[in-house]
């Protein structure tokens, strides 16, 4: 065993001595660019987050919750990041969670200040989740009274349903919020 361990040690002080290559330290941003890309961005820290995505972290990254660092910027209101990620190639049309969308991820956790940059930077606003569900539904259910007004001056399909066949007025009427029925039928 000592005799082993001995000729291993030699091996590396030869391999040590005789490679002409220079040794490079590597730290984790090195290693793990795409974690790191995500802590940056889940703290905010711009500066980190252009340093990862210069070192080719993927943009679209899905994190072990299956979420993007887009979801991340929104889920704070983080606008300026939002803006690094869309011009770095993110894509607000990939699906997070459980097969949704981001639009639908940030209504149901009941924001509505980035709807606009989110439509004008191309998400589906008609996007079906799993269960056939619109952000404008998931909006009149979590009674995001924002939401569902921004939402209703879109250009939406008024037709669609749920794959249960229910449409957004079913949705209002089992609203308990006086305003979101309001803002549904102003739409007959």
């Amino acid at each position: 065993m000592k005799l082993k361990f001995y000729c291993i040690y030699l091996f590396i002080i030869f391999f040590t001595l005789f490679t002409n290559k220079s040794s490079k330290s590597v730290d984790d941003s090195d290693i793990l660019v795409d974690r790191v890309f995500m802590t940056a961005v889940k703290k905010s820290k711009y500066q980190k987050v252009e340093e990862m995505l210069n070192k080719d972290a993927a943009v679209n990254y899905k994190d072990s919750k299956k979420m993007v660092a887009l979801a991340y910027a929104l889920e704070k209101n983080d606008k300026r990041m939002f803006d690094l990620l869309i011009t770095n190639g993110a894509n607000v049309k990939v699906k997070i969670l459980n097969k949704s969308s981001l639009l639908i991820y940030y209504v149901s956790v009941l924001k509505h200040t980035m709807i606009v940059d989110l439509i004008s930077a191309g998400v589906d606003i008609n996007y079906q989740d799993r269960l056939g569900m619109t952000a404008l539904m998931h909006a009149i259910e979590k009674a995001n009274v924002n939401a569902v007004n921004i939402l209703v001056r879109t250009d939406f399909d008024k037709d669609l349903t749920d794959f249960s066949g229910k449409d957004i007025n079913e949705y209002a009427q089992n609203s308990r919020n006086i305003v979101i029925k309001k803002l549904i039928q102003s739409l007959k």
